[in-house]
């Protein structure tokens, strides 16, 4: 099979979207080596590709190819399939022998608008609506998000699948006690905390869970906020500082995603406040380290979350206290069976049983 992708993310975004489209069309290559793989982008970068990846760049033109152009050149490569990997597919009038997929990340423009410009809402909800009612199979992250295509989009419920997000390669990797305790070094992680890996946002909640740990009242708990530095940042920065919690709080921006795993290994717990997600990769990055976990009661964190983990209601901060208590009691965790759905492997196998129409 030809099989291309939109490879926007997957050249130029280190985070989330592109390290889904990373993981995703990596694990293709390696685990279907017979396919090839089409990456259009109108700037790749450098990466080091597998041996059976084509990067596709425009003939002509660059301005607008993403959004009407590539359908030209879906045809000049005869694409079997066309994958648009982050929210996204051209538009205009597509070769009837492409089959057409889009993975829907979330709609957290329509669940909590005021986090958003009106301008943003308004490209995220007509690229939405376009890419939904142009594919022939919508591919969403977890059965919360479809559930909310089915609500704001009206899409065919025939037409979606649920196909769980994974996490990185170094997560599912095993470390020695010798890799661990030397980062713990660098790191001067020298006591055991309590861990959150995200950017600073206003749904990430860090400012909430910082009020409830501030109220844990107790010295020898230790918290670890990984991420990079938006919004909240100062805020949460102000608060640290103006309540005394600089021996107790750690703010890390510079992890890198080798790191990453190295951290989680160092943790004692994790803690996930956000008041909303499409998925949750954090969450999965914790389960490969055996993390014990507490979350926000939300759904997709209901669908996602292994067993034993503690669920609290931000609305009463009181049971955020009480989920951290019960951490800093907790001991390590095997999640090895829950995890056998969030494998690269998994996922990679039924994106490649959509693309041939076997589910």
């Amino acid at each position: 099979m030809n099989i291309g992708f939109d490879a926007k993310r997957y050249f130029h975004n280190r985070t989330g979207l592109g390290n889904y489209s990373r993981d995703l069309v990596d694990t293709l290559c390696h685990q279907f080596p017979e396919n090839r793989y089409f990456l259009f982008d109108k700037n790749p970068s450098t990466l080091d590709l597998p041996a059976n990846t084509i990067a596709v760049v425009p003939l002509g033109n660059k301005f607008l190819w993403r959004e009407f152009g590539m359908r030209q050149d879906v045809k000049r490569f005869k694409l079997d399939v066309f994958h648009g990997l982050s929210n996204e597919l051209a538009w205009g009038k597509w070769p009837a022998s492409v089959r057409r997929v889009v993975t829907i990340h979330d709609v957290i423009f329509k669940l909590f608008p005021e986090h958003y410009e009106g301008i943003d809402r308004m490209i995220y909800d007509k690229k939405t609506g376009h890419a939904v009612k142009t594919a022939d199979v919508i591919v969403a992250t977890s059965h919360a998000t479809a559930k909310d295509l089915v609500k704001y989009y009206h899409v065919d419920e025939k037409k979606l699948r649920v196909v769980y997000q994974t996490c990185g390669a170094v997560h599912w990797k095993n470390y020695t006690e010798q890799e661990i305790t030397d980062f713990r070094n660098r790191r001067q992680l020298f006591q055991p905390f309590i861990l959150y890996v995200s950017s600073f946002e206003t749904r990430k909640n860090h400012l909430v869970l910082l009020k409830a740990f501030k109220s844990l009242d107790d010295k020898k708990a230790r918290l670890v906020l990984a991420g990079r530095q938006k919004e909240t940042f100062k805020d949460c920065a102000r608060f640290i500082r103006e309540n005394g919690l600089e021996n107790q709080v750690l703010i890390l921006n510079d992890i890198s995603n080798a790191e990453l795993p190295l951290l989680y290994r160092s943790a004692q717990s994790f803690v996930y406040p956000s008041m909303v997600e499409g998925f949750g990769i954090p969450l999965i990055e914790a389960a490969c380290a055996g993390l014990p976990v507490a979350v926000n009661d939300i759904e997709v964190f209901r669908e996602i979350a292994p067993g034993g983990t503690s669920f609290f209601d931000l609305n009463r901060i009181e049971t955020l206290v009480l989920a951290m208590k019960e951490l800093i009691l907790k001991t390590r965790q095997d999640y090895t069976d829950h995890l056998k759905t969030f494998t690269p492997d998994f996922a990679a196998g039924k994106m490649m049983k959509i693309y041939k129409n076997e589910i």
